[in-house]
Order: structure tokens, then sequence, then C-alpha cells
């Protein structure tokens, strides 16, 4: 069950649809919203700078910091749930790192505006460097969402054996909502892709696990992962897709790419990364 909620926020148009999007979950789950602000250290001066200017100008940035995270505490009084509003200061996945194993955050969420060419593989949005280093299921919304009653749930996966902690993780965060459950395996023209046979008795076993809930097998063909569970969550009608999202080696990352970035940067549904460790 969810207990915390932690949010990141940079007073962003996304970060602040992240933050309604909690508030709501927060209600739904009775749980304590947790908001942060993670302002960077302050750099080493400059040799053309005056005495005392960069310190002046990042107490500047901390003060400004300070009265928007005030403002957004004023905004959200009328909460019925616990609110933590804090600046911290560093870097920001270390921040969220450190956070969220000192508060036992159950679930991240975040904001994402995506990003595309070359720079989604060697630099990659700070959502997506979450979700790549924080062991922590992450909620990623780019849109302004009227309700977090999911009803409909595409999950995609290799379906091994590994996967299933994973998958019963997200059975548990979404039990409240009761959903419809899609799972799919994505066909492409990968030579390494299973065969039909041994892919439907996987995924027949994680169908069993559903149980009591409504549970529909999916075997679509794309031309990558990534297009394939955009396509599908559009064709059914989704209103969430979650993804089982290994680590993945950085140089791996750019020859094969990641699908769960991917879909941070081109789903326009909010996605589910549930993340562990190998």
């Amino acid at each position: 069950m969810i207990q915390n909620i932690l949010v990141p926020t940079d007073f962003s148009a996304c970060a602040t649809y992240a933050i309604k999007a909690a508030v709501l979950l927060s209600e739904k789950y009775e749980a304590a919203l947790h908001i942060i602000s993670c302002t960077p250290l302050i750099k080493k001066k400059a040799p053309e700078s005056l005495p005392g200017e960069e310190d002046a100008a990042y107490q500047r940035q901390i003060n400004h910091t300070n009265m928007l995270l005030k403002d957004l505490e004023q905004n959200l009084k009328a909460s019925s749930q616990k609110t933590i509003i804090k600046q911290t200061f560093g870097y920001l996945v270390e921040a969220i790192q450190t956070y969220s194993e000192a508060n036992q955050i159950d679930l991240i969420v975040m904001g994402s505006h995506g990003i595309s060419g070359k720079n989604e593989y060697f630099i990659g949005s700070n959502t997506q460097k979450v979700v790549r280093k924080v062991h922590i299921p992450v909620l990623v919304v780019k849109n302004p969402l009227e309700s977090v009653d999911f009803k409909k749930v595409v999950f995609a996966s290799e379906f091994n054996l590994s996967d299933k902690p994973v998958f019963l993780k997200m059975l548990e965060l979404l039990k409240p909502n009761q959903p419809e459950i899609h799972l799919v395996t994505i066909n492409t023209s990968s030579w390494f892709g299973q065969p039909f046979t041994l892919s439907k008795a996987a995924m027949e076993g994680f169908k069993d696990i559903c149980y009591p809930l409504k549970c529909h097998l999916h075997f679509y063909r794309d031309f990558n992962v990534d297009a394939g569970v955009r396509h599908l969550s559009e064709d059914i009608q989704a209103d969430l897709i979650a993804i089982s999202n290994h680590e993945r080696h950085p140089i791996k990352r750019i020859f094969a790419g990641s699908s769960v970035e991917a879909l941070i940067n081109h789903s326009e549904l909010p996605v589910l990364s549930l993340d562990y460790e190998d």
C-alpha cells in the first residue's frame, strides 16, 4: 500500500501537473505527500566575478525558491492529507534518492515534457535520469489528469520470472482501482524475440496472477517496443501504461535504446515505471 508519495518540482507546467496528480493519489490512498524543490549547490566562482556577487545571486535563488514553496503550501492547505514541503540542495537525482530512503517513499510522481534526438540517448531529461537510477516506482505525467482512477492498464514486459515481483507490485499499487489489465508482447523484427508459444505460456502465468481482475493478452506487431505499446494503448483507450524497468548499462542504451525512457519521451498517457535491482 502507498503511504508516502514524493513529487520533485521545478515549478514548471509539467511539474504542476505532477503535483495535482500526486494530490489526487495522496487523497485516494490516504498517503502523506512530500514535495521537494532541489537547488543546485553554488558553483566555483568565476575569476571575473565581483567579490560576493555570486553568493548574493545564489541567496536570491534560495529566497525565490522558498517564496514559491510557501505559495505552493498555501495553495495546498485544502488538501486533507499530510503535506511536507521542503527545499533541498545538491544534484537532483541524488537528492531524490536520499530523501526517498530517509522518508520511506513508496511512489515518485514526476512531470515530463519529453525530449528527442541524440540527447534522448546521451543526456536525457531529469525524469529519465530518475527512472534510470532511483529504484522506486515512478509515475510520469505530461498532461493534467482529471482522475487517478486508472481503469484500463497496459502492462508491458518480457514476462520473465524476474518480472513477477514487479507485476505483483503494480497490482498492489493499483488495487484500489480494480483495473482491467492488458498484458502485451510486442513482436518486432528483432532476431532475439521468443517464439510465440513460449511468449503465450509466459503471459498466461501472469494472467493467472491477475485473478479476480479481468486480464487480456495481446501480441502486437510494430517496428519497436515503444511504438507498439503506445499504439496498442491508443487502440484500447487505456488510462495508464505500466512497464517493467530493468536497469540498463549506458553503452547498451545507446545501441538498443530503453523502452521505458522512450515511452516517457513519446507517450501522452501517464507511464508507471516499475523498477527493481538485479
